[in-house]
This record gives C-alpha cells, sequence and structure tokens, in this order.
C-alpha cells in the first residue's frame, strides 16, 4: 500500500473550508487546449494499420478545447472501436494539453496492434457500477491493459465513461494522477494496485461525506488536483542565479 502521510483530517484542511468548494459547474467546466497537428503528425507516421483519424483531428483550426462536461457526453456516445479511439484521443488530449511529448507517448500507446479492440472492450463490457472492476480491467493484460497506458489516463477513461458523479452517495470511478497522490501524501506517483485504487475510492469518500456530501464526489478530487500547483523556479534577477 501507499504510505500515507496525510489523513482525512490533513486533507479537509488542504482542501479548506467547505463554503469554498468548487461548484459542479466549475469542475465541469474544466477545460484544456490542444493542438490537433501534433496528434495528426504522429498519427500519420504510424504503421499503415493504425486506427482511423478522429474527424475532429482533420480541422484546420491551430488549437482545439475540450472540458470535462463534453467528455462525459463522449463517453456516452461508444458504439465502435472508432468510437472508443475518438472517445480516447479527447480524453487524453484533455490531459496531455499542448504537451508533444505526453502526446507522442498517448498515440504511441494507442497504435499498438490490438489497442482500439482491448478500448472498445474494456470501455463497454466492464460494469463500471463496480469501479474497482474497471481499474482491474485496464491493469490486467488478460483483460484490456494496453502498453503505455497507465492508471493516469485509464481512470480518465473510466471517468467520463461512468457517467457524471451525482449525490446518491454510490461509489464512481474517480481520476486518479500523480498530482492527486501527491495532494494525499501517497509515497506513489503511479503504478497503483487495484487494491491502492479501492483505498482511494474509500478515501476519497470519507472525505466527501464529510466535507461536502451535498455536492458530487469528483469536487474533491478536483480540488485536490487544483491543490497542487506547479512550483516557480528561482527567478533570473535572484542573486544567487544572477550574480553567477
Amino acid at each position: 500500500m501507499p504510505r500515507h502521510r496525510h489523513t482525512v483530517d490533513a486533507i479537509l484542511k488542504a482542501l479548506g473550508p467547505d463554503e469554498d468548494a468548487p461548484t459542479p459547474e466549475k469542475v465541469r467546466g474544466q477545460w484544456s487546449r490542444f493542438y490537433p497537428e501534433q496528434w495528426r503528425k504522429r498519427w500519420l507516421t504510424a504503421q499503415d494499420d493504425s486506427p482511423t483519424l478522429p474527424a475532429f483531428l482533420s480541422t484546420r483550426e491551430r488549437q482545439l478545447s475540450v472540458s470535462r462536461d463534453e467528455l462525459f457526453d463522449l463517453g456516452q456516445q461508444i458504439n465502435s472501436e472508432d468510437d472508443a479511439v475518438a472517445f480516447y484521443v479527447a480524453v487524453c488530449a484533455w490531459g496531455t494539453g499542448p504537451s508533444a511529448l505526453d502526446t507522442s507517448r498517448r498515440v504511441e500507446a494507442l497504435m499498438q496492434p490490438d489497442a482500439p479492440q482491448r478500448l472498445y472492450e474494456g470501455l463497454t463490457q466492464v460494469d463500471l457500477t463496480e469501479p474497482v472492476d474497471g481499474y482491474r480491467a485496464f491493469n490486467a493484460v488478460a483483460v484490456s491493459k494496453i502498453k503505455g497506458l497507465g492508471p493516469a489516463y485509464f481512470t480518465k477513461l473510466l471517468h467520463f465513461r461512468a457517467g457524471r458523479p451525482d449525490t446518491s452517495g454510490k461509489q464512481y470511478p474517480l481520476i486518479l494522477d500523480s498530482r492527486v497522490a501527491k495532494a494525499l501524501g501517497w509515497s506513489k506517483s503511479t503504478a497503483w494496485t487495484s487494491s491502492e485504487y479501492s483505498m482511494y475510492l474509500d478515501l476519497i469518500d470519507a472525505v466527501h461525506q464529510r466535507w461536502r456530501p451535498d455536492l458530487p464526489a469528483d469536487i474533491v478530487e478536483y480540488q485536490l488536483f487544483m491543490s497542487v500547483g506547479t512550483k516557480k523556479p528561482p527567478s533570473i534577477t535572484d542573486p544567487k542565479i544572477y550574480g553567477n
């Protein structure tokens, strides 16, 4: 199990006052920009039997954007392998943003010979009302594991495929990536086991019930993600830097 430094009380403190919790509209509106050309040029240099290029990547627009809300809608429109591939690209574009390196990694994973089939089967045949089952499927070679597709991204796929979380109290598959793990004080930043993911969902549920049970549970994951900002490096005008 990951080594914990943060208790539920510590996490609640990191989240801030419950009256400052983000609204569901703010969470669902979280968007990211990406460059279609970065995806296209890597796609077109892949093997001849590469998956069908999603239509939205053929645009002449230099930049596109995608939000959580739009990804939830796309997650309900998967009726073929091509739909699964398009959903994968949209979710991963939201996660990678404009990063060329991350985009290259996401395309490389998708170009595995059986990736579209495994992706489609994992997203349509797993009972997402049991979140850990979905995690286990994408984490097991014998089921839907895709080389190069780790938890940080397949939990995004599971999350947006399962539909918008509500306040019913049932567990949904929530996103778990390195920033969320860092906010929780976990010693592991990736490669979590299914048991560790189950523990994560239980922990978020405990925090959610004490923080804002009247709002969907994904506000906790969002707030944890946002609580870990990027540390600014030293300024060029810092005497220790400028003087050397």
